[in-house]
């Protein structure tokens, strides 16, 4: 077992697209460092999708403890902010047992929310609340926002001139949206963590074949019957959860719509774009640092204990 030496840094991120291999990084950073392991999957906090979602196995359940799988009810919405929330009491609680929490995933809106970073409009990425929220500000007379954000959050209004029609509107929509002002979601709110964060890095190409290997395991372990029981359950591809790549393409095959063939090849493509967005992603966040994916580990170790 290795440890940091001095101050703790709060938590190791271990990010990266899909299928470039967090989870074996995480699980033996975690068990060199004593660690314990939080999910940062937008797929994975659903319970009832286990396949589909690659989830952590019982055996490495059993190696090192998991948080944030299997959180939430297929249907239930569950945001970035919820997952703020829930990730930093999980963080909170592993290194009040003196272990190092290892924040492992692909889901850039979770990692952005725990980290402090997230604009809370996209916090709350709920299309249709987003339009009551506009509709809201849109309902006060133009001459009286600038009074009426004076009202909801003052320290936001005292710095913002009274011509400054958009940011006012974007504060009063911030206030309609999430109930809390803008200068607390950017100042008075959760005190973030410190944290390093390391992105894992393979080739385009050898992410596609470790993509069309991943798929296949799936396919032999049961991902067509995972979604068809959901289907024969009457639930829909659209609801919270199930609108998960290698589950929700399944429908159209299911209802006779398309071939087991070209919703398999739906699965792949989509897959490819998922993870092609997810590197543009984090190949812009500039606190993450790149981290070749073979042999990672150690690359990573020496950043974490150089930030202690």
């Amino acid at each position: 077992m290795e440890r940091s030496s001095g101050r703790s840094p709060g938590y190791l991120v271990v990010a990266g697209p899909t299928a470039v291999g967090k989870s074996a990084v995480a699980l033996e950073l975690a068990q060199r460092l004593d660690g314990e392991i939080v999910i940062a999957d937008s797929r994975q906090v659903y319970r009832g999708i286990d396949i589909a979602t690659a989830k952590p196995s019982a055996a490495e359940r059993s190696r090192v403890p998991h948080h944030l799988v299997d959180l939430v009810a297929l249907g239930d919405r569950y945001t970035a902010a919820d997952y703020a929330v829930d990730a930093d009491a999980a963080i909170g609680t592993i290194i009040a047992r003196g272990r190092v929490p290892i924040v492992c995933g692909g889901t850039g809106l979770y990692l952005a929310a725990l980290a402090g970073a997230l604009d809370p409009i996209e916090e709350a990425a709920d299309p249709a609340g987003r339009a009551r929220a506009r509709a809201r500000v849109d309902a006060i007379p133009d001459e009286e926002r600038h009074a009426a954000l004076a009202d909801v959050d003052p320290h936001t209004a005292a710095r913002l001139p009274r011509g400054d029609r958009q940011r006012i509107d974007r504060a009063l929509e911030v206030w309609f949206l999430t109930g809390r002002s803008l200068s607390s979601h950017h100042g008075g709110g959760r005190e973030p963590r410190p944290h390093v964060a390391a992105r894992l890095v393979r080739s385009r190409p050898e992410i596609l074949r470790r993509i069309d290997e991943r798929l296949d395991e799936m396919l032999s372990a049961g991902l067509e019957e995972e979604a068809r029981a959901l289907w024969e359950a009457g639930r829909s591809a659209n609801e919270p959860g199930l609108d998960t790549i290698g589950i929700q393409e399944w429908w159209r095959h299911f209802e006779g719509g398309r071939s087991r063939d070209e919703t398999i090849e739906e699965i792949r493509a989509a897959t490819r774009q998922y993870a092609k967005r997810q590197t543009t992603w984090f190949r812009h966040q500039g606190e993450y640092r790149p981290i070749p994916a073979d042999d990672a580990a150690p690359s990573i170790l020496d950043l974490w204990s150089r930030s202690g």
